[in-house]
């Protein structure tokens, strides 16, 4: 059979898939790798994974890349491996993946590279809708692609209504950009708006099928979170600040980074909407005076 009929096959697939040789460099690069990283083929082929392309980061926000490639034990041992992670897409936002990495091995059995399969992970509902172009009249943000505030005062108001499960609570998360003035000043508005969108989705790319992520205004979020209790209400707001600090986009051959401040409470059936945000605002506020680029919880 002609290897371009296997070629052409798995570029059919949904899946990213990408080859590396014994030194990590990408041999082979499909359809689904370029739509759901944003590198096209050209961009990738002949070089080093770990070269500014994908740069995997896992919950802690430990570069694997550079300190633990599954793919370099995969070639080691030969022991296939699996992983929830983030890769960096070339806009500059985390996308969550799960990774299963395989040995590629000669006739003789040697192995000579790895193989990777990547797929998008079954998370929130926004996450790939960020990546499609807004319209005015859809009701998400044009900058971002995010809902619009109106639309999340609204859920706001519902989820306060619905009942939760016992021990749980509705989780509130103001996050605000870090010296975002700053970003402007120097950088121009169209490459705030590019910060901004990467902000909104790596923070989508870190919240749960049922949460929802607004853009509150200017460089405001809001994130909300049904059904979660004091353990998950952290991990999420702290997954969420770290994607942030990992993600940047490239300006003239440089990057462009910011860190999120994030608040987060957590809201019990009947409370106040107005008062819910509020509260997590004024956490935020705290994360601000206390250094940026953390998270301030309070629950009780």
């Amino acid at each position: 059979m002609n290897p371009d009929f296997y070629a052409e096959a798995l570029d059919q697939v949904a899946d990213g898939v990408y080859a590396l040789d014994r030194d990590r460099r990408i041999t082979y690069w499909n359809a689904g790798s370029e739509r759901i990283s944003g590198y096209a083929v050209e961009d990738v082929i002949g070089r080093r994974c770990s070269a500014g392309i994908l740069r995997h980061v896992d919950d802690d926000g430990r570069p694997l890349c550079r300190d633990a490639c599954p793919l370099e034990a995969v070639m080691r041992d030969g022991e296939s491996r699996q992983a929830d992670v983030y890769l960096h897409h070339v806009h500059g936002h985390r996308v969550p993946v799960t990774v299963r990495g395989s040995a590629l091995r000669d006739e003789g059995g040697t192995i000579v590279g790895a193989i990777e399969v990547f797929t998008p992970t079954a998370g929130n509902l926004y996450t790939e809708q960020v990546a499609v172009e807004p319209s005015d009249s859809d009701g998400r943000d044009t900058v971002t692609g995010l809902p619009v505030r109106r639309l999340g005062e609204e859920r706001l108001e519902v989820l306060l209504a619905r009942p939760a499960a016992e021990g749980t609570g509705l989780g509130v998360l103001f996050i605000d950009a870090d010296h975002f003035k700053v970003v402007n000043d120097t950088h121009g508005h169209a490459t705030g708006d590019r910060v901004l969108r990467m902000i909104g989705r790596s923070i989508a790319g870190g919240l749960r099928r049922g949460d929802l992520a607004v853009r509150w205004g200017g460089e405001e979020f809001l994130a909300l979170l049904p059904e979660v209790d004091d353990a998950m209400l952290r991990t999420v707001a702290e997954r969420v600040r770290m994607l942030v600090e990992h993600s940047w986009i490239q300006q003239e051959g440089a990057p462009v980074r910011v860190t999120v401040s994030v608040g987060a409470t957590l809201a019990r059936p009947g409370a106040d909407a107005e008062a819910c945000v509020a509260r997590a605002d004024a956490l935020m506020y705290e994360s601000k005076r206390a250094g940026r680029n953390r998270v301030t919880v309070a629950t009780a």
